[in-house]
């Protein structure tokens, strides 16, 4: 699997070692609202996801860790979409630690993955989605240069294509 940096993160696959981390990720009430899953209350819940992350296919799950700290912050993921707002498209999906909002660090990780996704996959689209109340992430997505598309099933969809 690829793994990706920028000045201040590393994209890497998610070990068992991650543990803890996705567990402060998962419990949190307020990532968990905004992201769309139900927080996890106990270790062994999140185990449970971790395990899924790991067996996840190479190039499209990577966890997101602090370089300055080690410490895994979020995920960022490369998929088929599960609706057909584009044809031929990925859509890239991300969550983040919430007391790491509001530094920049998920616009460098989305970056990242646009870069390889154009360049290195030459994928022709990449779409994005926000659940309504979540304007943290619709001003992520607006600041990588991603385009409102259209509002279906209480998410906003916006896309991204590849300049030639």
């Amino acid at each position: 699997m690829k793994r990706f940096e920028s000045s201040r993160l590393i994209l890497r696959p998610w070990t068992t070692y991650d543990l803890e981390d996705l567990h402060e990720i998962m419990s949190n009430k307020e990532v968990a609202y905004l992201a769309g899953f139900s927080p996890r209350i106990n270790l062994n819940d999140s185990f449970e996801i971790l395990k899924k992350f790991v067996k996840e296919p190479p190039n499209s799950l990577w966890a997101i860790e602090l370089k300055e700290t080690n410490k895994v912050i979020g995920w960022i993921e490369l998929h088929k979409p599960i609706e057909d707002i584009y044809k031929g498209s990925k859509e890239i999906g991300f969550v983040l630690s919430e007391i790491f909002w509001g530094r920049g660090l998920m616009i460098e990780a989305i970056e990242k993955i646009l870069i390889h996704a154009f360049k290195e996959e030459q994928i022709d689209c990449i779409i994005c989605s926000h659940f309504e109340n979540n304007t943290q992430s619709k001003k992520v997505i607006e600041k990588c240069g991603f385009k409102y598309k259209i509002k279906y099933n209480n998410k906003n969809y916006y896309y991204l294509k590849r300049i030639e």
